[in-house]
């Protein structure tokens, strides 16, 4: 029986009172839901009232663990279930916070340098044991959740872990078509339900689970999919599979949470720039919340003498997406991009990929971060919906897939575009299919 005991707050939590709220909210409500992926202070601010007198900046470590958990925040609304949603990075200590600005500082130049990337490869399992990170959200994260009796989805192995070792049940989200060690640190606790993409992630979970000393239950793995915003299809606007022959092509380049593949965008938007600018390409390009991104492509524009246009502005040639915070930046993607695009370059993630897909439009991939993004893009290219980019022709790249016929005298863009619209609500699914799992579990 889990202790429900009323115990102070620790005295050095971030945001303690809004701590305090969120940890009776999360024990009433129907699906308690934790991620790990970002801070988003101001939305705390707006809803509880609750300022502090530290100045720190917010911090983004992953979009998709954001995107994904919010995408079960949203089927349940639409399924008229009460839920709540926390990150405990929210509530890190002043004492904790130079772990946090550790972590995303070293993320960040990962994600710029391809030497360090190499680096990482090599080291990647020790490195995600060690993650300075772990220790500063035990405290809040052990905190809010303390009396919640529900399962929790979790939707980073971080905070499963951490919830397991507090005796919770939880039902944890594989975030990828992919399976780290991480995933199954305590895979003989019987509180421990996974779900996963697709059928080849279940078998691969139970055979490295093996592997690992642990013999898994297979009914302890759920094939689910992904889950995606369910506003993505609702939103899409852009349903027609040869809209662009009769206009620019629109494609959306966009990064990931810790700013990606900036070296390849920058070579992309460089070779693209006279097609932007002859009006054959436009360009919705989205920096996430990365001042550096956004730098990057308004000093684009302003060497190729390309107008910025408006965010609203859906006939403009090239247009930025910016957020301050993963929440706003998220709603950017929802509200002005998806609905908008033909299509996205960009690395093959669980979050873009997917939510693509959903969107009905095809993909482009830029280099992958890591094994599970090029298992992301054998599922795409295997669909039929994503291609690899080749940044140094993209050019003569986009003439071919959109005139060159290939199968039933079509272009491989308008095959890849009827593709993605039939994928689509199978895709769109997933969110749904957690919040049953969960019901089953509750």
């Amino acid at each position: 029986m889990t202790d429900i005991t009323h115990i102070p707050v620790p005295a050095d939590l971030t945001f303690s009172r809004t701590a305090h709220e969120e940890r009776h909210l999360l024990e009433t409500v129907d699906i308690p839901i934790v991620t790990v992926s970002a801070t988003f202070k101001e939305e705390l601010i707006k809803e509880f009232g609750e300022r502090t007198g530290e100045v720190t900046p917010d911090v983004t470590f992953s979009r998709a663990h954001y995107s994904m958990a919010n995408a079960l925040v949203v089927a349940a609304t639409k399924n008229k279930k009460t839920f709540w949603m926390i990150d405990p990075t929210n509530y890190v200590s002043a004492k904790d916070w130079p772990k946090i600005m550790f972590t995303q500082r070293m993320g960040r130049l990962i994600a710029r340098s391809p030497l360090l990337k190499e680096l990482k490869d090599l080291m990647d399992t020790r490195l995600r044991n060690q993650l300075p990170l772990t220790g500063a959200i035990r405290e809040p994260l052990t905190y809010v959740t303390g009396r919640v009796e529900k399962p929790i989805i979790s939707l980073h192995y971080e905070a499963g872990n951490i919830l397991l070792e507090n005796g919770k049940t939880v039902l944890q989200v594989v975030t990828d078509p992919h399976v780290r060690p991480q995933y199954l640190t305590h895979a003989s606790n019987l509180k421990l339900t996974w779900a996963v993409f697709d059928e080849m992630t279940k078998a691969r979970l139970i055979e490295l689970g093996y592997i690992l000393g642990h013999k898994i239950d297979e009914s302890r793995v759920h094939v689910t999919g992904c889950p995606v915003d369910p506003r993505i299809l609702t939103k899409d606007r852009n349903t027609a599979t040869t809209g662009y022959k009769h206009r620019p092509l629109r494609l959306a380049i966009t990064t990931g949470g810790l700013g990606t593949n900036k070296g390849e965008i920058e070579s992309l938007l460089t070779n693209l720039a006279p097609a932007i600018k002859k009006g054959d390409v436009h360009i919705a390009a989205y920096s996430g919340v990365h001042e550096d991104f956004e730098t990057m492509f308004t000093t684009f524009a302003r060497v190729h003498h390309i107008k910025i246009g408006e965010k609203n502005d859906i006939q403009s040639p090239f247009r930025i997406f910016k957020g301050s915070d993963i929440v706003e930046a998220n709603e950017e993607l929802l509200d002005y991009v998806f609905p908008w695009a033909d299509g996205f370059i960009s690395k093959p993630s669980g979050d873009m990929a997917y939510e693509a897909i959903a969107a009905g439009c095809f993909l482009l991939t830029l280099h992958p971060w890591g094994e599970w993004e090029e298992n992301i893009r054998a599922v795409t290219e295997g669909m039929g919906i994503s291609i690899r980019a080749d940044i140094q022709n993209i050019q003569a790249q986009l003439k071919a897939i959109t005139t060159m016929p290939v199968e039933k005298n079509k272009p491989w863009l308008e095959l890849a575009l009827e593709r993605a619209r039939y994928h689509a609500k199978s895709v769109s699914r997933g969110a749904d299919n957690i919040l049953k799992l969960h019901r089953k579990l509750s």
